[in-house]
């Protein structure tokens, strides 16, 4: 009897380490297969090709630019980043990086529902992409505006991106240029530029009215 004990018992022990090491296999095949894996994606992040790159149309007049860039991860999926830009005054108001969207839903979803706003978009270089988001970035710096939490993980997207300013512009006349929009709780924003800069040194616009503030 024990000896039949002890082969049971090495018998379902075999057949643990058996299934162990399957498993073990399925999950290193399938994180291989499907780079699911944030750090296996983030050591290859700038050798991603880029599916798609683009921009808000009108964003230069408006001054206000949503901006989408897609990296091909391969197997159908996408690496995506979203970025919602006031080239005006406060830099980066909104951002999202989508690790792993599956093409489809990336063109039927997430492109004209990830802000919540509906877009009509353009192509746009990824470099300049690029240049828009941080030359915001660091122009709302200036004036003591941060970009959004976010901006650490969506910024990993640009990996590999060299930025092309191409002669962008922020602000607008050579000022900083708040624009109140309906549906923005922007007072602390105006509260800032009126504490920080001189008279004359900004402007402020309130598109909920008819009314602009000259600072």
């Amino acid at each position: 009897m024990a000896r039949d004990a002890k082969r049971t018992q090495k018998a379902a022990q075999k057949r643990r380490q058996r299934q162990q090491l399957v498993q073990q296999e399925k999950t290193r095949r399938r994180a291989q297969e499907q780079g699911h894996g944030s750090g296996a994606v983030e050591r290859r992040m700038e050798d991603l090709p880029v599916e798609e790159c683009v921009i808000s149309k009108g964003w230069r007049e408006r001054g206000l630019a949503h901006i989408l860039l897609a990296r091909d991860l391969g197997n159908g999926h996408l690496l995506v980043g979203g970025y919602f830009v006031d080239l005006l005054c406060v830099g980066l108001k909104d951002c999202a990086a989508i690790p792993r969207v599956e093409k489809d839903e990336y063109a039927t979803k997430v492109k004209f529902s990830i802000f919540n706003d509906e877009v009509e978009f353009e192509p746009l270089e990824p470099g300049v992409a690029r240049a828009v988001v941080e030359g915001a970035i660091a122009y709302a710096g200036e004036l003591g505006f941060r970009p959004n939490r976010r901006w650490p993980e969506a910024q990993k997207v640009f990996r590999g991106i060299d930025p092309q300013p191409n002669g962008l512009e922020f602000g607008r006349d050579g000022k900083p240029f708040l624009v109140l929009r309906k549906g923005d709780n922007l007072q602390g924003a105006q509260a800032r530029l009126q504490r920080k800069l001189p008279d004359g040194a900004y402007r402020i616009v309130d598109q909920r009215s008819v009314d602009g503030i000259d600072g």
